[in-house]
């Protein structure tokens, strides 16, 4: 079986240079398995081990890589010495993208630091699939107002639909997009406008997801970010999992398109978002999808017995076609007589 680090890393080779970002207790290229990584993270190895050691959700927190870098604010590609600018083969971060306040500037700072040849290696939680269920998809008008706002904090809007929408099915924080489980909201109604106040007044950096994809949504923002003059980046590919996110790969530099191949390019991305939202509604039991889907699958049942029957008589006609009339005149003359001999058979 292959690995999720397998079909995110693709054929790199352990001796790229590649730079992984907030990989905390889950790193995708560690530097102990012969990785040569750079590592930024939000604190220093002993302060992340003094924050996830003992937490029930952190399978192993010795996993923990030594952090090259601290990251807690501006850009990434400023936090590291110029002279590395241009020389990263890759760029990796998993589930940190939708928590960066302007992501921008986040993917600005990639394509700074990567080769001309390298790549943007990206896991992004798929909202369909996971807490953000019911929360809609990030624009491209948001990302743009982040940009030009400077923004260092989320803003008390995002935190609020955070904390509107959050949601589970009992289990981890993802799920299969087959998962039927009903969903159930995980906090209450009234401490939803003091989320708002405390965002309101914050001095400093408070979490959460401000960034909201499916894998469709996502291409169109980076297409349109590009397309704007904001990014030099293009979206590879787009792989789903199945469950909880969706893998994405950017490369430098921008695809060239005429103004009538752009607005195709987007209104089918736009309609990648109504079906992927569509699929979404597989995960409530009685929607109008499942229902349509049922009924075709009992139509399909009920039709069987008279596809069998006529599959056997298309069959009997190939036979027939296939034998020679004499021939089949000698067989049934043979069937006739060992009737009469067995009546009872």
């Amino acid at each position: 079986m292959v690995s999720r680090e397998d079909i995110l890393l693709r054929d790199l080779p352990k001796s790229s240079k590649v730079i992984e970002i907030g990989p905390s207790f889950s790193p995708l290229a560690p530097k102990r398995d012969g990785w040569n990584a750079v590592v930024v993270d939000h604190d220093t190895r002993e302060g992340l081990f003094a924050k996830y050691d003992g937490d029930r959700n952190v399978p192993d927190a010795s996993r923990i890589e030594e952090v090259d870098v601290v990251w807690r604010g501006g850009s990434i590609a400023d936090a590291l010495p110029s002279a590395e600018l241009g020389t990263f083969d890759a760029f990796i971060a998993s589930h940190v993208i939708e928590h960066t306040t302007d992501i921008v500037s986040f993917l600005d700072a990639a394509q700074r630091l990567l080769k001309r040849e390298g790549v943007v290696i990206l896991a992004v939680p798929d909202k369909r699939k996971c807490f953000d269920f019911n929360r809609p998809v990030s624009t491209t008008a948001g990302a743009i107002a982040a940009f030009r706002e400077k923004r260092t904090l989320h803003t008390p809007e995002s935190y609020f639909d955070f904390m509107a929408f959050h949601t589970c099915k009992s289990g981890p924080p993802g799920w299969a997009g087959d998962d039927a489980t009903p969903q159930t909201l995980q906090i209450p109604f009234d401490h939803l406008l003091p989320a708002w106040d405390m965002m309101a007044t914050a001095t400093s950096y408070i979490d959460n997801h401000q960034w909201v994809f499916t894998p469709a949504s996502f291409e169109l923002m980076v297409l349109e970010l590009a397309e704007l003059g904001f990014l030099r980046l293009r979206v590879e590919a787009i792989q789903q999992a199945v469950a909880t996110e969706f893998y994405a790969w950017l490369r430098p530099g921008r695809e060239a398109h005429s103004p009538e191949e752009l607005q195709l390019k987007r209104r089918r991305l736009m309609d990648g978002v109504v079906i992927d939202l569509a699929e979404q509604s597989r995960q409530i039991a009685d929607s109008p999808l499942n229902q349509a889907v049922a009924r075709i699958a009992a139509l399909e049942a009920a039709e069987q017995p008279v596809a069998r029957k006529t599959a056997q008589l298309a069959e009997l006609s190939a036979l027939k076609k296939a034998i020679p009339r004499w021939a089949r005149k000698k067989i049934v003359a043979w069937y006739a007589r060992r009737a009469a001999r067995s009546p009872g058979r």
